[in-house]
């Protein structure tokens, strides 16, 4: 009966060593190499942000304010929504043609404001982009579409909006299908290094498509607590069965 308890110890101690793996596959933004244990971990990365700049098709939502009398005002409602033709323009009531194609949305909010103050009184204009979306799939705990409100998105940002990685995602093999053109791109990019950061795909362009692979080493390490479970509960029923014969 000692020697069935001493392999049942030993069994649930080896499953103790297996569930502890390690952690480092699975921290984002890690320094290469890691800081060495006591030394300042704090460190600046250069990010290689770049700001939108709207293109043709791009859905646009103006605001458009101004002091203008009610009677006069040809802006009946301030809130617009326009989009930006194969010219790079849209069309505004008495305004005419604008073209905003190649404008971040501050130049474009300031090229509005300067052309509508010939016929409106202390305008003021703001603009959000109503298409940016990007699609997160794989090892993420909500798959699916992420509007975009702000086209400043990084790609931890994209993540944490899609509820995060789940615990068997490969955050060194994550890839960002892209298309350019007539072609789909497919850049790497690997979280675990805090200088990814600086890769000019960190941030987002619409319609990016963020894949998150697998851990294979958690899939194998499950398997084998699943193998170790069973052979516990054949051990743990056949020592039930020998102290009641023993009695």
């Amino acid at each position: 009966m000692n020697a069935v308890l001493s392999r049942i110890t030993l069994l649930l101690l080896i499953v103790g060593l297996y569930s502890c793996g390690s952690t480092k596959d699975m921290i984002l933004l890690q320094q290469n190499p890691p800081t060495a244990k006591g030394q300042e971990a704090s460190r600046t990365v250069p990010i290689s942000e770049k700001e939108y700049k709207i293109r043709p098709n791009d859905r646009l939502m103006l605001n458009i304010f101004s002091l203008t009398d009610e009677k006069v005002n040809f802006i009946k409602d301030p809130q617009i929504e326009k989009l930006v033709d194969f010219r790079g323009q849209i069309e505004l009531p008495v305004i005419g043609n604008v073209t905003l194609a190649g404008l971040t949305l501050k130049q474009a909010e300031d090229t509005l404001k300067r052309v509508s103050s010939d016929y409106l009184r202390s305008p003021s204009v703001t603009i959000k982009l109503m298409n940016f979306q990007v699609t997160v799939i794989g090892e993420v705990l909500r798959q699916g579409v992420v509007l975009v409100p702000d086209p400043e998105i990084n790609l931890l940002e994209a993540i944490g909006q899609a509820g995060g990685f789940s615990e068997n995602a490969n955050r060194e093999t994550i890839r960002i299908v892209r298309n350019e053109g007539k072609s789909a791109k497919i850049y790497p990019i690997n979280l675990l290094d805090q200088n990814s950061m600086s890769s000019k795909n960190f941030f987002l362009e619409p319609n990016d498509v963020i894949l998150v692979n697998p851990r294979k080493v958690l899939s194998n390490q499950q398997n084998r607590l699943s193998t170790i479970s069973l052979v516990l509960s054949l051990i743990s029923s056949t020592s039930f069965i020998i102290y009641q014969l023993t009695r």
